[in-house]
């Protein structure tokens, strides 16, 4: 049987397990061009273990969706100010051209093209859009691939889309024109 202690050491390690970041946060990190005062918008935050990276690295304002309000509520007091809210990918709660990056750590499943077209909304024009995905031929049957994916960003507007491999996983990014003065 376990003592009283022994078991909130437990939780405790279970609580700093979970602010773990995983290999489709660290691709995410890692080929994101991120610059000191951005604004970035996380759409697969759960509790925030990226964003916290991130804000320990950077002077950022952080944002995040999730798909559980639990999570939501976790990544608001683990995060501080950030603005977490829990939300649907394809429906994004922010005004257009709000955010510098956007980044999806996850595995799309559903409507990828609206996802991106939401995305794209968002961003301000020279902003990036960076989705991990696996650098791996097998995938879950309801997973989008690789190939997909970047068609897909591509269609929806993003340009110089491109794939780079971080671990088991990579990142396809994407860029938001920028419009030419007249």
């Amino acid at each position: 049987m376990l003592t009283k202690t022994q078991t909130l050491g437990r939780l405790e390690l279970l609580k700093t397990a979970a602010l773990r970041m995983n290999g489709q946060m660290r691709a995410c990190a890692a080929w994101s061009a991120i610059e000191e005062h951005d604004k970035i918008l996380d759409m697969a935050c759960g509790e925030g273990a990226l964003l916290q990276h991130l804000s320990e690295k950077y002077r950022l304002t952080v944002c995040g969706m999730c798909d559980s309000p639990d999570k939501a509520r976790i990544a608001r007091e683990r995060l501080g100010d950030a603005d977490v809210v829990p939300g649907r990918l394809e429906d994004i709660p922010w005004r257009n051209d709000t955010f510098d990056i956007v980044m999806l750590p996850s595995v799309i499943r559903g409507d990828a093209r609206r996802i991106f077209d939401e995305a794209l909304r968002v961003l301000k024009e020279g902003g990036q859009m960076t989705v991990a995905a696996s650098i791996f031929k097998m995938r879950l049957e309801s997973e989008v691939s690789r190939r997909e994916l970047m068609r897909l960003m591509q269609e929806a507007g993003f340009q110089d889309v491109t794939f780079r491999t971080s671990g088991f996983y990579g990142a396809i990014s994407g860029w938001k024109k920028r419009q030419m003065p007249c």
